[in-house]
């Protein structure tokens, strides 16, 4: 299959940008430990029943990190990469040196972009959300981990505790959810299929052209610009995605600290210390993380938590659960913003009081 993304030189960059960085002073094994206590300890306190095995702790450096994570994306992009490839040969000059120079040019955007987040992830629950099925995978980032316990200036065993239970939570979700993966891969799956057919070039340029230096360089420094360019179907999809990572991300940020809290009283000063320090960014890595999305991420983490935290307090964490029904019980963009509604229209709350009756 023709490509448009030079992924040799993606690989090389990311890897190049990556480096090596500090070593993590523990082993594997520590890790596996930590994440089969955090699957037992989110378990028990969700009434999640994971189907199957929650995959093994992996202990890796940024390299593979960069490496497994552009085999992803170059999955993710195969069905545009080859719709757009075929509008080149159509066009009757495939290889040339304007296709040379856009394949390189998009090859050292993703490598960039791929090295610069392999120096700051510190764990990864990595599931195949596009293609075929595969084990998914729990990673660390060894170098990240060191680097990150060394930027808190937090205890060890405490940071190593939490950063286990965080992407343990999201193992323990995608096995004990089975339709969840599915939802999410053919959401993004239609997403990237509708981007493949309805871009066109030179509508592209002229809106881009039409917004002026100043609108243009606003829109790309806040992270606005891919928001420029969607049409309404894919603005749809992407609200859909979005609104269901959102509550994947807020209910995992829920679960650690409601299980956190119970684990050790140290563990609000370690939140705190972590807020403060997504706060503390410099100019450039605030650009760095706007322009990748970060900031959105963020976002998801803040308002999908409000939610969680919101239902959980009104009709309990079974109550929470319902959002795991089914893709129709997930809520909509707006009733994340008012849990109320949400509970109300999916019975939650009765759901609660239901169960409460049990034991009078």
């Amino acid at each position: 299959m023709s490509r448009v993304v030079d992924w040799g030189l993606a690989e090389r960059i990311a890897v190049g940008l990556a480096g090596e960085g500090p070593a993590w002073e523990g082993d594997t094994e520590e890790l596996r430990s930590e994440s089969e206590r955090a699957a037992s300890l989110v378990g028990r306190y969700t009434g999640l029943k994971a189907r199957g095995r929650v995959p093994e702790a992996e202990l890796i450096g940024r390299a593979e990190w960069a490496r497994i994570n552009l085999e992803s994306f170059r999955a993710l992009s195969g069905q545009v990469e080859e719709v757009l490839s075929q509008r080149i040969r159509q066009d009757g000059r495939p290889g040339g040196v304007p296709e040379r120079i856009a394949r390189a040019a998009t090859g050292a955007e993703v490598g960039l972009a791929v090295g610069y987040l392999a120096q700051r992830v510190i764990g990864q629950y990595d599931v195949a959300l596009i293609g075929p099925t595969r084990a998914p995978r729990l990673l660390f980032v060894g170098p990240n981990l060191s680097a990150a316990r060394e930027r808190l200036r937090v205890d060890r065993d405490l940071f190593l505790r939490w950063i286990a239970l965080h992407e343990t939570t999201h193992a323990v979700q995608f096995a004990a959810v089975p339709w969840l993966r599915e939802y999410l891969g053919e959401t993004a799956e239609e997403l990237f299929e509708k981007a493949a057919i309805e871009v066109k070039p030179g509508e592209l340029v002229s809106k881009l052209i039409s917004l002026g230096p100043r609108e243009l360089i606003r829109t790309f420094a806040s992270g606005e610009l891919a928001q420029l360019l969607w049409t309404e179907p894919q603005r749809r999809l992407v609200d859909r995605l979005m609104g269901a990572m959102t509550i994947v991300e807020g209910y995992a940020e829920h679960v650690m600290d409601a299980v956190g809290d119970q684990l050790d009283p140290g563990y609000a000063d370690l939140r705190q210390a972590l807020d403060r320090d997504r706060e503390r960014r410099g100019p450039l890595d605030s650009l760095v993380s706007k322009l990748l999305g970060l900031e959105m991420k963020m976002a998801q983490y803040r308002r999908g938590k409000a939610f969680a935290d919101e239902v959980a307090g009104r009709a309990g964490i079974r109550g929470l659960n319902t959002v795991w029904r089914g893709p129709e019980s997930l809520p909509s963009p707006a009733e994340i913003d008012e849990p109320s509604d949400w509970v109300e229209r999916v019975g939650a709350g009765r759901r609660r009081r239901r169960l409460f009756s049990l034991f009078r």
